[in-house]
């Protein structure tokens, strides 16, 4: 499993199912990651508090490190890192 820590610099809704952030230390130097769900309603909820915590640590200045497989950009979970 890898690691990608940093700020989340910017956060897009494209669809109900598919949600990139960029995570990094500056807004040129990040990393894009997805948050997916397959529609079902416990991955939908699991999907919905992931991108709930990304945007809080986003608007409070807050790192995060999203864990994700070594050749896949999808997040499995997220830490809120203290201040």
């Amino acid at each position: 499993m890898a690691e990608t820590s940093g700020l989340v610099q910017r956060l897009s809704i494209l669809t109900d199912t598919i949600t990139c952030v960029w995570i990094g230390p500056t807004p040129d130097n990040t990393e894009i990651l997805l948050v997916t769900n397959d529609g079902t309603a416990l991955d939908a909820a699991f999907a919905t508090s992931m991108i709930q915590a990304l945007a809080s640590a986003s608007t409070n200045y807050r790192a995060v490190v999203a864990v994700h497989d070594d050749a896949d950009a999808t997040i499995t979970s997220v830490r809120v890192e203290p201040l």
